[in-house]
């Protein structure tokens, strides 16, 4: 990466002892035009009236070293100089920032609550709102991609459930992917992602999943980003003390975490709203978790049991759950029933064009691609409905997806404030 000069605010966390009545080290405010974090690193040490403010120059990643401007010395020791006010995350308060010259964000959106129907959160999940609006910004951004022109939100689209709408999507560098890109919903009770679960530790696996699919690791595109100070100013305020490359990949999963499938139809049928789904949809629950045998592996309420299992999809090679276990070869992550009729194509593979067809080949024992049947999984028995019952079943799974939301498609307005690309 080219290394980059800028002028800030150095940001220093000093642990001094007092002398007398004077304190150590200062704090001096990092609100820095450093490019990078933004972050300078200085100790400003304030003797009498003395301030602890540094004012020094940005490098590589955006440090920025701070050189103390000293006042006089004072018998009774060093005074410590108050710090500029912060707000949530480190950030300054809106005062603060105008004071120093920096942009001023308005506050974060709060964090979204899961809606109706889904289950408590898992306790280790708790996303700030600064996070989530950051997550948002890198989400829809393509210059974190070696092109300059894929985002996250082009393979998990946002207007096809936040998953692929083909069946092999490309990535930053014009290759095709071995697999549809799954969708992005419900994710804060996974603890595996990917259709192969390799994804278990997430920094780790979101930075590579970069390298495939923006042709770049992470901290390579926040180089160019994290010189807007613009993107510098969220980065601070979700930064909690974090790098940025940590504070990258905590805001991509809390924005990514908190996109929820819930409040559907069913869901207010079963708080109560008996008008909510016509008839059919409630043969059709009774079909799922009975006759249909569904809920063996789209267990309510998430309608995934977060299993791998083989359903007969070899057209295809891949080794799928495999890679991970070899004992699995061949299995995939069950996906969610939940905004399934808002997602077209289904499966790993893309093979079924619609919400229709992969009911069908559900019943018909995943046996349409030639599929030895020893090794599809043998809780997909062959099931035989009739006409009328195979129309509740999709009438039930089509009451598992809510309208969209607003405004829930639309990309955010991105900082217009980040250097154009260099050679």
């Amino acid at each position: 990466m080219p290394r980059r000069f800028g002028d800030g605010f150095g940001h220093g966390h000093g642990h001094g002892h007092g002398f007398g009545h004077g304190h150590g080290f200062g704090h001096g405010f990092g609100f820095g035009r450093g490019f990078g974090h933004g972050h300078g690193f200085g100790h400003g040490h304030g003797f009498g009236h003395g301030r602890g403010f540094g004012f020094g120059r940005g490098v590589g990643h955006g440090l920025v070293v701070a050189l103390a401007l000293l006042g006089g010395c004072k018998k009774g020791g060093a005074t410590d100089p108050a710090p500029p006010p912060v707000g949530d995350g480190g950030a300054p308060t809106a005062d603060a920032a105008r004071a120093l010259g920096g942009p001023i964000l308005p506050p974060a959106a709060p964090v979204p609550p899961p809606p109706l129907g889904l289950p408590p959160l898992p306790t280790d999940h708790a996303p700030t709102a600064a996070e989530v609006e950051l997550g948002q910004l890198l989400f829809f951004d393509p210059r974190l991609a070696a092109d300059g022109t894929t985002a996250c939100a082009s393979c998990h689209d946002p207007h096809n459930g936040l998953s692929g709408d083909e069946p092999r999507s490309q990535t930053a560098a014009g290759k095709p992917n071995l697999r549809r890109t799954p969708a992005l919903v419900n994710l804060a009770w996974h603890r595996e992602l990917g259709w192969d679960g390799r994804g278990a530790e997430r920094a780790t696996f979101l930075d590579s999943h970069a390298v495939g699919q923006l042709g770049q690791p992470l901290d390579v595109g926040l180089g160019r980003l994290l010189g807007s100070p613009t993107y510098r100013a969220h980065f601070d305020r979700a930064a909690s003390g974090r790098d940025r490359l940590a504070t990258a990949t905590a805001a991509l999963w809390a924005f990514a975490s908190t996109r929820y499938s819930g409040a559907a139809p069913w869901d207010r049928y079963e708080a109560g709203d008996r008008a909510a789904v016509p008839a059919e949809a409630v043969l059709g629950y009774q079909l799922v978790n009975g006759k249909a045998q569904c809920a063996t592996c789209h267990a309510p309420p998430l309608y995934t049991d977060l299993a791998f299992h083989r359903i007969g999809l070899i057209t295809s090679p891949d080794e799928g759950r495999g890679l991970v276990e070899p004992t699995q070869a061949g299995a995939f992550k069950t996906p969610t029933l939940r905004g399934a009729a808002g997602r077209r194509p289904l499966f790993h593979d893309g093979s079924a064009a619609t919400l229709d067809e992969a009911v069908a080949w559900h019943l018909a024992g995943g046996r349409g691609q030639g599929a030895d049947p020893s090794v599809v999984d043998p809780t997909l028995a062959v099931v035989t409905l009739a006409p009328d019952e195979q129309a509740a079943l999709l009438a039930f799974v089509r009451a598992l997806t809510p309208a969209p939301a607003a405004g829930a498609a639309a990309t955010p307005a991105l900082p217009d404030d980040v250097p154009e690309a260099t050679p």
